[in-house]
């Protein structure tokens, strides 16, 4: 395991769909942001965290958050994200990032620490569900690592189509670098957990409040089983993912 791995969450509040999503109030007390936080502080090895947005003005807010979960803060480029975490990295000394997203407040745990104590220096590691990249699906549950190394040379190439997800460009070229996945099936296909538009925060607010607050150890599939109890939500998820699929 390289020692020199953090977690970097990947995080903005000038959202075009449903501005601030992640920092907007649930009960009057929690946000989103907050629930992913303490989610990520729960792993049983302790990492550097960095929550890392842009250096908009307006991203600024998020700098409260970062002190009052007491991990590291960090400001980078708006368009390039690609850079940013690079950035990120160098700044706080990583070679390995295991990069989370703040539009998925239910990551699991344990999934991320199964991602982490699987990795084996590759360019870039995580879940396939169903066959398809964990990160190109709608459950939310799921996290990446990727090393410093191959992001840097992502940038080298100097393609612009590169910089907004980071990602896409390592784990689509297997040729290139070293990519490995670990395999998970999920029968259902309707679950979406992840935070984009309205309906997104309404469904989300709804499993928090009324399953996950008093739930705290869960794991995805309870999530989702969860879910099909609630015919309701399960036909509100299948809309928003028709209305979102490209």
């Amino acid at each position: 395991m390289n020692s020199n791995i953090g977690i970097i969450i990947q995080a903005r509040t000038s959202s075009t769909r449903l501005p601030k999503k992640i920092i907007l109030k649930m009960d009057g007390e929690e946000t989103f942001l907050d629930v992913l936080l303490k989610r990520v502080k729960k792993l049983k090895t302790k990492y550097p965290v960095i929550l890392a947005t842009s250096n908009l003005k307006v991203d600024e807010v998020l700098l409260s958050f970062a002190k009052s979960h007491e991990i590291k803060f960090f400001q980078g480029s708006e368009n390039n994200v690609l850079n940013r975490f690079i950035e990120c990295a160098k700044e706080n000394k990583l070679k390995t990032i295991v990069r989370v997203c703040s539009d998925n407040p239910f990551l699991d745990i344990n999934l991320l620490e199964e991602l982490i104590a699987n990795y084996n220096n590759e360019d870039y590691l995580s879940y396939k569900i169903n066959n398809s990249p964990s990160i190109l699906t709608h459950f939310g549950f799921f996290a990446e690592i990727v090393s410093v190394k191959a992001l840097e040379k992502v940038a080298e190439k100097g393609d612009e189509t590169c910089n907004e997800h980071v990602t896409n460009c390592i784990y689509k070229n297997p040729d290139d670098f070293i990519v490995n996945f670990i395999h998970k099936k999920n029968d259902n296909n309707s679950i979406r957990c992840t935070l984009d538009t309205k309906n997104d925060f309404e469904n989300l607010k709804d499993i928090y409040l009324n399953f996950v607050k008093e739930n705290p150890e869960y794991r995805y599939p309870d999530i989702i089983k969860y879910i099909e109890t609630r015919t309701d939500l399960l036909l509100e998820m299948k809309k928003i993912i028709k209305e979102n699929t490209k």
